[in-house]
């Protein structure tokens, strides 16, 4: 699966097949230093290992007795901040600053879960 936001464009497209990878935004947060610390992983390679052989994160949270939610809720922050930098800096419309910030939850839940 694929999970695929352009960074750079103005499109949005909630029926992208999503990925339980994050995204890295370059943003200063280490989104993968905090997924692997919610996570209970030791390295991206053990994550990606994980991901590589089919689990989701969701498995992943179970397996370590992690709260699957507190994944989502890291990731649901960092794409969030991410949709508002890119409208803070005028490269999406009013319209889809709506759209995308209100599809996030939901988008972010499906990947986590692999849907």
């Amino acid at each position: 699966m694929v999970f695929a936001i352009t960074v750079g464009g103005v499109s949005w497209n909630s029926h992208a097949s999503a990925s339980p990878i994050m995204l890295d935004l370059n943003t200063t947060a280490p989104v993968k230093e905090d997924l692997l610390h919610i996570l209970k992983l030791s390295s991206n390679e053990e994550l990606y290992n994980a991901l590589y052989d089919g689990n989701t994160l969701a498995d992943l949270a179970k397996d370590n007795d992690v709260d699957v939610q507190k994944v989502i809720n890291l990731q649901v922050a960092e794409l969030t901040a991410h949709i508002d930098q890119r409208y803070a800096r005028g490269n999406l419309t009013d319209q889809q600053y709506k759209e995308q910030k209100s599809e996030v939850r939901d988008l972010i839940t499906q990947s986590v879960h692999g849907l």
